[in-house]
Order: structure tokens, then sequence, then C-alpha cells
């Protein structure tokens, strides 16, 4: 996957948000600080880590492969559950790969992982082999325009029985107010136009508002919209002006999104499960 550049897409967007937001760390260490406070860097200043974004869109990219759930060409496995090369498994390739080809043992066992790999591990990663899709941290943009950053809100837990606020369960957690804006950046090396596209046809859920990011997302936080998206691609057309300093040119994703049509087509039978 690795061994020879073929490509990569650098993507940007700004993530601003509709309602607050709760990506949470651990407990504070202050003597009055609130129970769950939100990820901030060394100035103090909220960012949004990678780890986070790479989750919720993986973890959607999951549900719309399994709606198809075509092996080989279109699939999610269950990680956790029933990874699509489990630790046996992997170590029957490498025996395989070691009598096969002795020579070539580390390439042939990457090839025989990649093609048992489900389409959800061969973009983000699995333990066998590092994802194509990068997630950078995101970070603050517009702190200087907010009249506050961050706030704190109070939580309770609800009596079933009563409906009401139950006695003894009460917490307070951070959350950065509504109208903060961050700034994503997602690289994609050596991958297909129609793999792009479908990574794109995934942000536009985030793009309509429909993606929540963080914690406590059914109470509320945690509900923005991606604006702005724009691409830049490096290839074996335009490496060597890359390096030598030149720019490549900004794109529309149409190109990606047309070669995702055109593989849905071919391989999903129009979209059809």
């Amino acid at each position: 996957m690795f061994e020879t550049f073929d490509n990569r897409v650098a993507l940007w967007a700004t993530l601003e948000m509709q309602t607050a937001l709760s990506v949470g760390s651990r407990l504070s260490l202050e003597p009055t600080g609130t129970d769950l406070p939100v990820v901030k860097g060394p100035d103090g200043v909220p960012f949004i880590p990678g780890s986070s974004i790479k989750g919720v869109v993986r973890s959607l990219a999951e549900r719309i492969l399994r709606t198809w759930n075509r092996q080989p060409d279109f699939w999610a496995c269950d990680p956790f559950d029933a990874p699509c090369v489990s630790a046996g498994r992997k170590d029957e390739l490498m025996r395989e790969a070691e009598v096969e080809n002795p020579n070539r043992v580390e390439e042939t066992f990457s090839e025989k992982v990649w093609v048992e790999s489900c389409t959800a591990c061969r973009l983000f990663g699995s333990p066998w082999f590092a994802g194509r899709i990068a997630f950078k941290d995101a970070f603050l943009q517009n702190g200087d325009d907010l009249p506050v950053v961050t706030q704190i809100r109070d939580g309770v837990g609800i009596d079933r029985d009563l409906g009401a606020a139950r006695t003894g369960v009460k917490y307070d957690f951070e959350i950065v107010v509504p109208g903060a804006r961050f700034g994503l950046e997602i690289l994609a090396e050596n991958v297909d136009d129609w793999e792009l596209g479908f990574l794109l046809s995934v942000l536009r859920f985030w793009e309509e508002g429909h993606l929540a990011l963080g914690g406590k997302v059914t109470r509320g936080p945690g509900w923005g919209r991606l604006k702005d998206l724009r691409s830049e691609r490096v290839d074996q057309s335009n490496l060597m002006a890359y390096l030598t300093g030149g720019q490549p040119a900004q794109e529309r994703p149409d190109r990606y999104l047309q070669a995702f049509q055109d593989f849905v087509n071919q391989h999903l039978g129009n979209g059809e499960g």
C-alpha cells in the first residue's frame, strides 16, 4: 500500500458548531474543576482530537458499508467481535506466506491480509496495517470572536418512576459554546478515486448537519456543519513540480463523486441492497 507514492489528496473544511460541543478529557485535577472538562491544548484552548473525528467518520462509513455488505467489493467487518482478519487468521496467513514465498514474506503476507480485509479496514486501518486516511487534530479558529469559549453545564440523573431529578445524582460538564469554528484537515494517501468519492459521500452527512461529534449528543451537544470543503491532489503527474516548490491547484470533488457513482453502478446494482 505504501511501497511507492501514487497520490495524496488533502481535504480541508471548517466545522461550525450549531450546538455546544462536549469532547471530554479525564477528570479535572483542580479543586474547583468540573467533573468532565473539554480537551484543551497547553495554551488552554479547546481542540478536537483527530481520533474523535476519525471515530465518528469511520463509524458512519461502516454503517453505510454494512447496508450493502457486498463482499469482497464493499463491506465492513465488526472489528471487535468478528474482525475480517482475526489474530488466528493472521498467524495462518503468515505461515502461508513463509511457505509460498520465503524471499518476500512480508510483501506476500501483506497482500494476503489485504485480500481478506474489508473496505473499512483497508481505508481506516486495522491491527495489521495502517490506514490510508489520516485525521489531524482540529483547532479553534475564532476564539477571539466568541464572548466566551467554554461554559459549565449541570447534569442530573432522572428517576425513571418519577420522571424528575433523582436526589444525589448531580454532576457538571464543560462545553465549547455554539458558534465555535474548527479547522479540519484530512489526508488520504494512495486511494482510488471511488474510495475518495465514498469518503466525500460520508462527509455529506456532516455538511448537512446530520453527523454528531463528541459526547451527550442525544441531549443536544455535538451538532455542527462542515463548510467550505476543498481539496488538493498530488500524484505522479505533478509530483516533481510539487517537490520543487510548486503548489497543486485546488480541485472540485465532482470527479471523485462520479467515480464512486460509477463504482456503485458497476458493483452494487445501482445502489440497491
